[in-house]
């Protein structure tokens, strides 16, 4: 899968927030602040993601309906393993430890990790955990 610009994974996120297919206005609403592009600003992102995939555009009158062909979830294990393989060679320890040296996470964050992962495995009983 293709891994969005930073800009282009704003753009879904506003969208995958408004919950359905959504117009350029509400998916514009959605966005952070520091994202309050122009209008055509918005439009191109859009475009480019249409062309990539991401989204279907349809006409409903006259404004266009946004939908999203790809899962929040889909894309975010897709990215989050690419960045594991790129950055740490795959080695989830090595993410985690380098988000706690650099205080990122502290050790409530550490502790709330390892409860769920607890439930997880417990929940998941069939998952092979070597």
């Amino acid at each position: 899968m293709e891994i969005l610009s930073r800009r282009e994974e704003q753009v879904m996120v506003a969208l995958w927030d408004c919950g359905r297919a959504a117009t350029r206005r509400e998916i514009a609403a959605k966005l952070p602040p520091e994202c309050r592009w122009a209008d055509t600003t918005l439009l191109n992102f859009l475009l480019r993601l249409e062309k990539k995939s991401f989204l279907r555009t349809e006409k409903q009158g006259n404004k266009n309906l946004y939908t999203p062909l790809v899962r929040r979830l889909t894309y975010c294990g897709a990215v989050s393993e690419a960045h594991l393989q790129t950055l740490y060679g795959g080695d989830l320890r090595r993410f985690v430890r380098a988000l706690a040296d650099t205080d990122r996470i502290g050790y409530a964050d550490i502790e709330r990790l390892l409860r769920w992962l607890g439930e997880y495995q417990a929940a998941n009983p069939e998952y092979d955990y070597e």
